[in-house]
Parts: structure tokens; sequence; C-alpha cells
């Protein structure tokens, strides 16, 4: 068999061998331990680079164990959505005490729509009480997220990256708190004035 050419070969094939060839992670939609596991296999069998999405339903100290040891990224969440699919059984804002204590490479989604994007922050609330600090849960939806993703201009404030960020009146943590200004990639999006 003649081996094809790149213009012979259809843009779902090349993807797919671009993830094969390890060029790009797999990103799989993952919520039970079931779930879980066969991609470990995957992983293990074909050498790909995956990343897990949601994880939600995991709540065995065992699986977050075997997905360190892996070392499977996880884009987690979305936490406080309603578990509306057989999936989520196990689903619970309890599981993220595992997750902390485990701490394989994680980060956070929001699933928007499924849990809108600005509420993403409110999700921390869960990480902060089971031991992260508050700039550890922060990571979690910037920095962590911009390395398992592999984008190298994102995810922090440093000289050459795309500023991105909140300021805030006080401690973003405390409920009356309210943003004075945010960045995005360097463009002002909003800004109070006079509290500026």
């Amino acid at each position: 068999m003649k081996k094809k050419v790149v213009k012979e070969i259809d843009p779902v094939t090349e993807a797919l061998m671009e993830i094969i060839d390890g060029q790009l992670p797999l990103m799989v939609h993952v919520h039970k331990t079931d779930d879980v596991l066969i991609l470990k296999r995957l992983i293990d069998e074909f050498g790909i680079n995956a990343i897990a999405n949601h994880c939600a339903d995991i709540h065995s100290e065992s699986i977050w164990k075997k997905i360190k040891r892996a070392g499977l990224p996880v884009i987690y969440g979305p936490i406080d959505s309603f578990a509306y699919k057989v999936e989520l059984k196990h689903e619970s804002w309890k599981n993220v005490e595992q997750l902390v204590k485990i701490a394989p490479k994680f980060g956070l989604m929001s699933d928007h729509p499924v849990m809108c994007q600005r509420n993403l922050f409110l999700q921390l609330r869960y990480f902060v009480r089971f031991g992260m600090s508050r700039a550890e849960a922060i990571g979690i939806i910037t920095k962590n997220n911009a390395e398992i993703l592999g984008v190298k201009d994102l995810g922090t404030v440093e000289n050459g990256k795309l500023a991105s960020l909140v300021l805030w009146n006080k401690d973003p943590f405390e409920l009356e708190s309210h943003p004075l200004i945010a960045i995005g990639e360097g463009d002002v999006l909003y800004c109070i004035e006079g509290d500026v």
C-alpha cells in the first residue's frame, strides 16, 4: 500500500496524526472512574499525550493516585453545576478534598455555559476550604491551566506575557470585594473611574 502524501489526507485524519505523533494533546471528556481507567490504558498502549477534562465523578482516593502516577493532567470541573446525567452520580464539591490531598497536575474549568465563566472564581472556595492557599487556588484557574494546555504567553503576570488580570478593591475572597480594573491580554476591558 502506497503511503499517502499530506494533501491526500483529510483534516480529521491529519489532526489525529498530530495527536498520535505527540504534537497535540488529546482532550478527553471523562467523568467516571472507569472512563479514566480506560484512558490510562490508551495512554499506556499508544503513548499519546492526553488531558482529562472534568473527572467530576471521581470520588476515590486510589483513582486520584493512579492519575497522579500516570502523569495525566486534569482540567477539573465544573463544580456547583446540577448533576444532570448518570455519569455524575457521585459528583460533589466534597470530591475536591481528595483532589487537593493527592494533588495531580490540575486546573479548573467552568465548562461555560454549564457554569458561567463569571462564576469560575466562586468555585475556588472549595479548594481554599480543603487547604490550598488563596494564591494556589487562583493559580488553578490561571497558571495551572496555561501550563497544562502548553500556552506559554498566558497564566502568570511576567515580562513578555499577555497581561490578563483583575485588580480588586481588597481581598477578592471577601464577599464585599469588587473589581476596579480588568485587563485582558494587555487591553483595559473594565475600569471604575474614581476608585483607582
